[in-house]
C-alpha cells in the first residue's frame, strides 16, 4: 500500500534472523517458496515481513513482500464507510483472497510477471501494478486473513491482539481512535484467532518464537 512507512528495529531483525535459522533447515533452493505472515492490526506483520526479506537477501535469497491490504475490494475510506453501514460488512469477504491465491500460483508456476492491485491510501483509490518475479525465490505475503489460504510453504502467526497493539495503532497516521474501530477490531480478532493453529510458527507479544 502506498503511504506505509516501515521502520525496522534491531529486535525485528533479530527475530527475522531466528526465523531464517529455522526456515533454512527445510528451504529448497530449487523451488519457489511462499511464506504467509498473519496477525491483527498493528501486530507487526509488515515489519516482520520486511525484516525477513532483509535477512533472506543478506543470505543470497531474493525475496518480495506483498501486503494483503492492497487486495481489499474497496479502497480504505470507502471500505470504512461500508463498515459503518453495517458491521456485517467486516470480515474475510472484504478481501480478494482469490487474487492473492492466483498470484501465489503464478509465482510457483515460474511466471515472469504478476499483476496485482495497488491501494493509494491518501487518494482512496485502487490501481493495478505489474511486478517482475522471475528471479524471486521467496514470496512473503502479510495480512490479517492471509492464513485462510492454504498454499503457503511456511506460515507465521503473530500472537498479539488489538488490545496489545493499541499504542502501535495510535502511532499510525491512518488509524483513528473510536469505539466503532474497536468494535471492528474485536470482530477481526475472533476471525484471525482461528488461524493460530494453522501456523508453522508463532511469535509472542515480544516477537519471540514460542512455536516452531
Amino acid at each position: 500500500m502506498i503511504g506505509d512507512v516501515i521502520n525496522l528495529e534491531l529486535k525485528h531483525l533479530d527475530t527475522a534472523e531466528n526465523i531464517y535459522k529455522i526456515i533454512k533447515e527445510t528451504f529448497d533452493h530449487t523451488q519457489k517458496w511462499a511464506i504467509g505472515i498473519c496477525g491483527e492490526s498493528g501486530s507487526g506483520k509488515s515489519i516482520t515481513a520486511f525484516a525477513l526479506k532483509n535477512v533472506l537477501e543478506k543470505n543470497g535469497i531474493k525475496s518480495l513482500v506483498i501486503q494483503m491490504d492492497d487486495y481489499f475490494r474497496l479502497p480504505p475510506k470507502s471500505n470504512h464507510e461500508n463498515r459503518q453501514k453495517s458491521l456485517d460488512n467486516v470480515g474475510i469477504h472484504e478481501v480478494h483472497l482469490d487474487r492473492i491465491q492466483e498470484n501465489i500460483e503464478q509465482f510457483k508456476e515460474g511466471k515472469s510477471f504478476i499483476s496485482k492491485p495497488l491501494v493509494h491510501y491518501a487518494e482512496n483509490s485502487i490501481t493495478e501494478e505489474i511486478l517482475e518475479i522471475e528471479d524471486i525465490q521467496v514470496l512473503i505475503i502479510e495480512g490479517t486473513y492471509i492464513l485462510n489460504i492454504d498454499d503457503f510453504d511456511f506460515s507465521i502467526f503473530i500472537d498479539r491482539d488489538y488490545q496489545d497493539t493499541y499504542e502501535n495503532r495510535m502511532k499510525r497516521n491512518r488509524d483513528e481512535q473510536s469505539d466503532f474501530v474497536e468494535k471492528v477490531l474485536d470482530i477481526e480478532h475472533h476471525i484471525i484467532l482461528q488461524f493460530k493453529q494453522k501456523a508453522n510458527m508463532i511469535l509472542d507479544k515480544n516477537y519471540q518464537i514460542v512455536k516452531s
